[in-house]
């Protein structure tokens, strides 16, 4: 095995197991924050209050919000999600959830749009060569599936499957968005989210 062949499927596996992980502390921390799809708007955990550029809608697709938060904790949720550290000023994760699915959406707000720019071409280029590899280096393959493009309200959104969930990301400006859906009509839902957010 070649030097370079090593070193990519090191870092794909190490990108997989950081996304996993990511996703696995966010649930666990819902999960131990004391949450639930019966809560009201009012008993909904916050580790700090979202500013007021950015307000999480009460519902989205029927999907009641029941889990916010912003600050340190969701900045340092998303660095995992990107797999390395990453210098953004604000980050924000809101899960919404019932019985007809779950909606989870990371967004992380970068000083300028250049920086925002810079952060999506590193995502996606670490997505799209776990792709072209066909594998993390484990025998499942790769975390993210069949990665597709498209064009949504003027925005550049790219769409991949994986961890049970439909999964867009997109730039907005100086923020970038990671949508995870399932169990509701996922491009309803992102129209909605690109509203509203």
């Amino acid at each position: 095995m070649s030097n370079k062949f090593s070193k990519t499927a090191g870092v794909i596996l190490g990108i997989a197991i950081l996304l996993v992980t990511g996703v696995m502390a966010f649930n666990l921390y819902n999960r131990s924050g004391a949450t639930g799809n019966n809560k009201s708007q009012s008993d909904i955990n916050t580790t700090e209050a979202a500013p007021d550029h950015l307000v999480f809608p009460a519902q989205i697709q029927d999907l009641d919000l029941i889990q916010k938060d912003s600050g340190p904790q969701a900045r340092g949720m998303i660095s995992k999600l990107h797999g390395t550290a990453i210098s953004i000023k604000e980050g924000y994760i809101g899960e919404y959830g019932g019985p007809a699915g779950q909606i989870i959406i990371w967004i992380s707000e970068s000083n300028s749009n250049d920086d925002a720019i810079k952060l999506f071409d590193i995502m996606d280029r670490k997505i799209a060569a776990a792709q072209k590899s066909g594998s993390s280096g484990e025998a499942q393959g790769p975390p993210f599936t069949d990665r597709r493009t498209m064009k949504l309200e003027g925005l550049d959104v790219v769409a991949v499957k994986g961890m049970g969930m439909e999964n867009y990301y997109y730039r907005k400006d100086a923020k970038v968005y990671w949508i995870a859906v399932k169990g509701v009509d996922p491009l309803k839902t992102l129209d909605e989210i690109i509203d509203k957010l």
